[in-house]
């Protein structure tokens, strides 16, 4: 009996990782603390066992991956018998209403760069759960449940199904401005200077089922290209559409395990900005601001249930077909590359007039009176230049990891970015595999990877800010992963 012979082992766990405490809330450039949970938000593992290939894939409610908690993970599982902790990839949904749960980032760089004694002074409970204490919270959550998923891994079989959902929503409206075209993230498309959104939208649901030998489904992975961000921008604890989208496919489907995965999205939105600018024209400039918690003319819990009907109605069809087809006996690879991408440069020019700016800000204050969080978040961008220069001499690369998977017909491919979607679009085209899931926000934070057209019309998730690799760097992760998942077709 060859390896692709062997019996396939399936492993599942979730866990609520709602933490009791108040935390920091992740994804906004002020800072928000939670207030009340709107819903839980949870982590689910998966564990895909064959012979000597094995992969433990973690999905979780949360806006990035922190490595300090993966590293974690991986520590306490070495006695774990026989996991191989490399082939451990955890992925985010996206939610904006999450923790980072471990150091906050957007708070240590703003105090490297203006000093902790112009920082605004933070109310903040006593009781509030970061830092140290959050990593170790959630790297407890995820040690068990990958722990129980592997432990518990029985022979099983799987299948995959492609449908469509309409989730996502290209979130970079062009205008024309003076002559010019200017892109502007959630820009009020009711304008008579909107001409087109910059990029497309995919609308592919992609899902792999796994089963028990007697045929009954045992869990579902669903990639949908859109991060899960309706309720920005307020201070509840939410998985956002996640959690009506689960809760409804176990009313269709049966109490069966979710495993969630964001597909190429860094330039997409759950909301049709098309349809929402009519009534929100005076709140989407304060939402592209990012300064302060902004009151939508629109109803996110409906909006939510609505998407989750959606990408529902796609699993079930998906499911319909993908359960006359389940393998128990697939070809079944995984590798590990090493990936490195060029990081994005800033001139020293760039970095001087960067400097001057933030400087200019703080001569205002040298009577000792802090910056205002509105003041913080207007230096976003010359903070991210002044970082990136910083950053770019001790390194001139981007390095992380990307799992690369063959299971039966399909390929899954990781990668840490908000990947713009033209990107996965390019993989999927060019990939021999019948079906290929692409993940982003895996196993890092590499920031936005925008494409040409972005870095020409502007617009926050173009800018060094928010970006650590620039177009060139997203020729060449198309190319690595294509070249990887091809030559499992070997």
């Amino acid at each position: 009996m060859n390896e692709q012979q062997k019996p396939l082992l399936i492993g599942w766990a979730w866990a609520n990782i709602t933490p009791d405490q108040p935390i920091y809330l992740a994804g906004q450039l002020y800072g928000r603390v939670s207030q009340y949970v709107h819903d839980p938000i949870t982590a689910t593992a998966l564990v895909i066992r064959q012979a000597n290939e094995q992969v433990v894939m973690v999905s979780a409610d949360m806006v990035s991956v922190p490595l300090l908690v993966l590293e974690k993970v991986c520590a306490r599982l070495a006695d774990c018998n026989g996991l191989d902790v490399a082939r451990i990839s955890l992925n985010v949904t996206h939610t904006h209403n999450s923790s980072l749960f471990g150091p906050e980032k957007r708070l240590e760089k703003n105090r490297k760069i203006l000093g902790s004694d112009l920082m605004p002074e933070e109310s903040v409970p006593d009781t509030i759960l970061t830092g140290e204490p959050a990593a170790e919270y959630l790297a407890g959550k995820l040690v068990a449940i990958i722990r129980h998923a592997w432990e518990h891994a029985a022979p099983g079989g799987i299948s995959g199904a492609q449908d469509y959902a309409a989730v996502a929503f290209n979130r970079r409206p062009v205008f024309a401005v003076d002559g010019q075209n200017q892109t502007k993230m959630y820009g009020d498309c009711s304008q008579a200077s909107f001409k087109r959104f910059e990029g497309t939208s995919d609308h592919t649901a992609d899902m792999l089922y796994t089963w028990d030998l007697s045929g009954q489904p045992t869990g579902v992975v669903v990639d949908i290209p859109c991060p899960s961000q309706v309720f920005e921008l307020h201070q509840m604890i939410t998985a956002d559409y996640w959690a009506p989208t689960r809760s409804q496919i176990r009313e269709r489907l049966g109490n069966i395990h979710i495993l969630p995965l964001c597909g190429a999205a860094g330039d997409q939105n759950p909301l049709d900005l098309v349809r929402i600018s009519k009534n929100n024209q005076r709140t989407l400039p304060l939402w592209n601001a990012q300064k302060g918690e902004v009151q939508r003319n629109l109803d996110m819990g409906e909006e939510c249930r609505k998407i989750g009907e959606r990408i529902t109605e796609a699993v079930v069809r998906g499911y319909r077909e993908a359960r006359n087809t389940i393998d128990l006996y697939p070809v079944f690879r995984h590798k590990v590359l090493d990936m490195s991408l060029p990081l994005r440069q800033v001139s020293e020019a760039d970095y001087l007039e960067a400097q001057a700016k933030i400087e200019q800000v703080k001569r205002q204050h040298r009577d000792g009176k802090r910056l205002t969080s509105d003041e913080v978040v207007m230096l976003f961008e010359p903070i991210g230049v002044v970082d990136r220069y910083l950053l770019q001499q001790e390194t001139t690369q981007y390095r992380f990891k990307s799992h690369i998977l063959r299971i039966g017909p399909a390929a899954l491919a990781t990668n840490p970015f908000e990947l713009f979607c033209e990107y996965g679009m390019r993989i999927k085209a060019r990939s021999r595999a019948a079906q290929t899931i692409i993940v982003q926000l895996a196993n890092g934070n590499g920031g936005y990877l925008p494409t040409t057209d972005a870095l020409a019309g502007g617009s926050y998730s173009s800018k060094p800010a928010s970006t650590l690799c620039d177009p060139d760097g997203g020729d060449l992760l198309v190319e690595q992963t294509l070249d990887a998942i091809n030559s499992m077709w070997d």
